[in-house]
């Protein structure tokens, strides 16, 4: 049997071999960083490696999952596609800080350029340690994307890293992050992007550039494909636009009631079409949250346009609030719209877990020792019939629902989250002539309409938020109940006397409240620093209590 010779070396002298293993131990050359994400937060992951005394093999220390340790084997291949061979000792592959979770592909390259480092034994051009290599390998050395990208990068600044490494896949995502966060006053980053391992080395050992960087990267337009549908081909009652209107303005829930055929639906696709883009830090949170469950950001998100998110009726409480890992849709949908149609069709415990996220704009998942918070400050767009059947107080169809299957229809949506919803509409059902609405349509102006709601949206947007920003609110559902004397205009005793006048005496706190954000918005939209009687008494009109009665139903 063949014995090791380091380990039956009984002479004092150390080979050149070995000075080598001894030197390379924790070596600070073969530095390289990475990062790891969650929910919330990112952290850099230092990645070294070593040549040990001991047994051949390749070990991964440092809390990594499975996928994770399967790298090392990943960039075993890819560097001996590239004739770098691994030697037949122990290498020790360490990942710190040790106590932090490290799960994801993303550490493949990372590893791949320390292994390399440390075998060829050549002088970088490029310090390692100052650059974020994030990205899987294939076998023979292709790089490729990784999910969760936007974190990693967002990791890189702020905690001060020269630049980041990203497979090419990746780089337009990077790329318009870079250009958002320079909008909000963060320090720059570069972005190096490969789509091979040999391009990376070439890079670090010679300073040769191969790959494209975030300013040599043109945006694509979107094309007609992706173009949201807009109010152009819709025609709209005043009150139902002026509710819309509103409801965009302040960002308010809506939930929208009425027969088959009126435009519920129809109504909740198109308001996006008006919504103003995101902000710049609603921009980088909601990339951040599609990046975490994606490669490729999506066309529209990318261009900073709200996301728009409708799940099924059938869909699980995990798929819709989301888990330890992956965001549910409500998250999917911060700073744009969730929309849940035939919303009492929903299971009532997801109905009743969306309580707390449309009060605090937040998901807190908790998984035995894994707490997870997602951020979902979304504008719900609820849509539902009256009844079973559909045609409960219609004036066209007769509704043969028995009494006890239309209170239990009713019954699956309750007080407490009907009260949570800002504007409670009831879709008025045209009785005119069916060709009115072709003829109209054929007279209305392209673009004509949807560009004067966006308009006015964007006007009482800005409007509000010169006032708002005084109370730490973006938009006016934010506004606290403290301030909302100061918010609506109005001396003490003129607000007591408009909420005595309109609102009744049994009404709750909560709806009381949500009434005078609503028409705060309403006097937005004519850039009025005054909540005037009108506009209570119309915002208290869409309240959960009066549409009720307006609809015929009596609620206590």
């Amino acid at each position: 049997m063949r014995s090791n010779p380091i380990i039956a070396k009984e002479s004092n002298e150390i080979s050149s071999m070995e000075q080598h293993m001894l030197d390379s131990v924790g070596s600070p050359g073969t530095l390289v960083l990475s990062a790891q994400a969650d929910a919330q937060s990112a952290s850099l992951i230092r990645i070294e490696c070593g040549l040990l005394r001991g047994f051949s093999g390749m070990q991964i220390i440092g809390n990594a999952s499975e996928t994770c340790k399967d790298g090392k084997e990943r960039a075993r291949s890819a560097l001996e596609a590239l004739g770098i061979r691994l030697p037949q000792q122990r290498l020790m592959i360490s990942f710190i800080p040790a106590d932090l979770k490290k799960d994801g592909s993303q550490f493949d390259l990372a590893i791949a350029v320390s292994l390399a480092v440390l075998l060829e034994n050549k002088e970088k051009e490029i310090d390692t340690s100052k650059w974020v290599f994030v990205a899987e390998l294939g076998i023979n050395g292709q790089l490729r994307p990784v999910r969760g990208i936007i974190a990693h990068a967002l990791a890189a600044i702020q905690h001060g890293a020269e630049g980041i490494v990203v497979a090419e896949g990746n780089l337009r995502d990077v790329s318009r992050l870079v250009g958002v966060t320079a909008d909000i006053g963060s320090r720059g980053l570069g972005v190096m992007s490969f789509s091979h391992l040999s391009e990376v080395l070439d890079w670090i050992f010679t300073g040769e550039f191969l790959g494209r960087q975030h300013d040599d990267y043109l945006p694509t337009v979107e094309s007609k494909d992706e173009q949201i549908p807009n109010f152009d081909d819709m025609v709209l009652d005043p009150k139902l636009k002026t509710a819309v209107l509103a409801a965009a303005a302040g960002m308010h829930s809506m939930l929208v009631r009425g027969s088959p055929g009126t435009g519920k639906s129809m109504l909740a696709a198109r308001i996006p079409s008006i919504l103003p883009p995101l902000s710049p830090v609603d921009h980088v949170t909601a990339m951040r949250i599609h990046s975490s469950c994606s490669e490729r950001l999506p066309p529209g998100l990318f261009a900073a346009r709200p996301p728009v998110r409708s799940p099924h009726h059938q869909a699980s409480a995990a798929s819709v609030l989301g888990s330890g890992d992956y965001p549910g849709e409500i998250s999917l949908a911060h700073g744009g719209v969730l929309f849940l149609d035939e919303l009492p069709e929903f299971r009532r415990d997801l109905l009743e877990a969306l309580r707390e996220p449309l009060e605090t704009g937040e998901v807190r998942v908790t998984r035995a020792r894994n707490r997870t918070t997602w951020n979902a400050r979304v504008m719900l767009v609820a849509a539902c019939n009256n009844c079973p059947c559909g045609w409960s107080g219609s004036p066209r169809k007769r509704c043969f629902c028995h009494q006890s299957k239309v209170l239990a229809y009713r019954q699956r949506l309750s007080g407490p989250i009907l009260d949570r919803i800002d504007i409670h509409f009831n879709m008025p059902e045209d009785m005119e002539s069916a060709a009115r609405i072709f003829l109209e349509l054929e007279h209305t102006p392209k673009d004509s309409v949807t560009l004067k709601m966006a308009k006015l949206v964007s006007a009482a947007r800005i409007f509000g938020l010169a006032r708002n920003s005084k109370f730490s609110a973006e938009y006016n559902r934010d506004l606290k109940a403290s301030d909302m004397i100061k918010a609506s205009g109005l001396e003490s005793s003129e607000f007591s006397a408009l909420v005595g006048t309109v609102v009744p005496v049994q009404a709750s706190n909560r709806s009381v409240l949500r009434s005078l954000r609503v028409a705060r918005s309403i006097a937005d939209l004519r850039s009025d620093p005054k909540i005037s009687l009108a506009d209570l008494k119309l915002s208290w009109s869409w309240q959960a209590d009066p549409a009720a009665k307006a609809r015929g139903e009596h609620l206590s």
